[in-house]
């Protein structure tokens, strides 16, 4: 059940009998919220986490709670976000005016005192102390606002003000993480890495699939803009693919327009079947995942946790990848590329999991085997995008540079100027 506020779950904690539980051992590093994107002097395996929901003037939030017990004192983090910033002052002033008003309501109902609201700040960010005495029990909540994301930090104390005092540093220890510091957290657990024998039989690879030549070893691309736009923020920047001897990835680093790591995904087997794992990087300038009420998948059947997509392939005798096929790691099918080929040119139809065409687009080669035009196709038909490449090629006649040109585009993509590809292609 989605948890009404922070408060009111830790408030059972202080009308219940308390439940002892070992202190935290010394020399236990801090807990790490990479979805957070917080950090807290409070052990890992103390924790519990469940969903979280925050009224605000925008409608509710939605995100976890962590839980401690630690002997006397129950300690909480908590976050959610709003689908927008909260950066209007009287929106601002309306959020805190919630959280004052539940909290001083739930103390008073227990027959609590409620002190003065204090105003705090956590990285020039705005925030609120509320205090009260509920049962012979000090509870402190501090509740932040960080652009679209609210967070709350709560004790309960039991047992005097040497334990309040201990608990309220711990409570100090509270830090966001930087998006330096994220990375590192990142980087010290990615997914993977998956096996790499046995290999599946295929009749082709992922390298020779995308058009490349020789023993390629990584590639690194880089997309460059000529000016900075909302559209040109969206998305990737650049990333870095690592492939095996045999030519199949092993490993791909997506990053964003900041530079940042945004995605890490690992390639593999598993059960004689091609899968993969991925792990996204939530940065607080971008997409915020998994708000609402609930995100569900279409299927009740059990996920596999060793990675999130299996894929098959099929090719023709002239060893074309005609057929491509994304399974989730639980059985469900998720899309379908199907590939036909007539003289120069290549057709690639997108199916969705219900069966229904959701993209088709044309490929025009040169005689060397690059794209040089390239039509998109709505379901019905229509064209919504037209691009022309041009290249420069290094001497194992892999491109290094890829000018795309808008020929011919939709609405949304009228304003699209002329755009860079860069590749640094290193060998085996």
């Amino acid at each position: 059940m989605l948890r009404i506020a922070l408060i009111t779950a830790i408030t059972i904690a202080i009308l219940s009998s308390a439940r002892e539980s070992p202190a935290q051992p010394s020399g236990v590093p801090g807990f790490v919220s990479l979805e957070g994107r917080f950090s807290i002097s409070l052990p890992d395996r103390f924790k519990q986490q469940t969903r979280l929901k925050i009224p605000t003037p925008l409608g509710d939030a939605y995100g976890n709670l962590y839980e401690w017990q630690i002997k006397e004192v129950t300690l909480g983090v908590g976050y959610a976000d709003t689908f927008q910033p909260i950066n209007q002052p009287e929106a601002v002033k309306q959020l805190f005016d919630l959280a004052t008003e539940s909290f001083r309501k739930l103390a008073v109902a227990n027959n609590g005192k409620v002190a003065r609201v204090k105003q705090i700040t956590l990285d020039n960010h705005p925030g609120i102390e509320q205090r009260a005495e509920i049962s012979k029990s000090s509870f402190i909540q501090r509740t932040y606002l960080v652009s679209r994301r609210i967070y709350q930090t709560l004790i309960v104390v039991r047992n005097g003000k040497r334990d309040e005092s201990n608990a309220i540093g711990v409570l100090d220890s509270f830090k966001l993480l930087s998006d330096a510091e994220i990375t590192e957290e990142v980087l010290k657990a990615p997914p993977g890495p998956l096996p790499q024998t046995p290999e599946a039989p295929r009749a082709g690879s992922d390298a020779g699939d995308e058009g490349l030549h020789g023993p390629v070893k990584s590639v690194h691309t880089e997309i460059r803009y000529p000016s900075e736009t909302l559209m040109t923020q969206e998305g990737t920047r650049y990333w870095l693919t690592t492939y095996n001897e045999n030519g199949n990835k092993i490993r791909t680093e997506s990053y964003d327009f900041k530079h940042n790591l945004s995605l890490i995904t690992v390639y593999g087997y598993l059960d004689g079947v091609r899968v993969s794992a991925s792990k996204f990087i939530q940065r607080e300038y971008g997409p915020s995942l998994g708000i609402g009420p609930g995100l569900f998948l279409s299927s009740d059947r059990e996920n596999d946790p060793r990675y999130d997509h299996r894929f098959e392939f099929k090719y023709d005798e002239k060893k074309r990848l005609t057929e491509e096929t994304d399974f989730l790691s639980n059985g469900d099918l998720l899309q379908r590329h199907v590939y036909k080929y007539e003289g120069n040119q290549k057709e690639e139809s997108v199916y969705s999991a219900n069966g229904s065409l959701s993209r088709r687009s044309l490929y025009v080669f040169d005689d060397k085997g690059n794209v040089i035009e390239e039509t998109d196709f709505l379901p019905d038909g229509s064209v919504s995008a037209k691009r022309s490449y041009t290249y420069e090629f290094d001497s194992k006649g892999n491109w290094t540079k890829q000018t795309i040109s808008w020929n011919v585009v939709s609405e949304r993509l009228r304003q699209m100027q002329p755009n860079v590809h860069l590749r640094t292609i290193a060998y085996y």
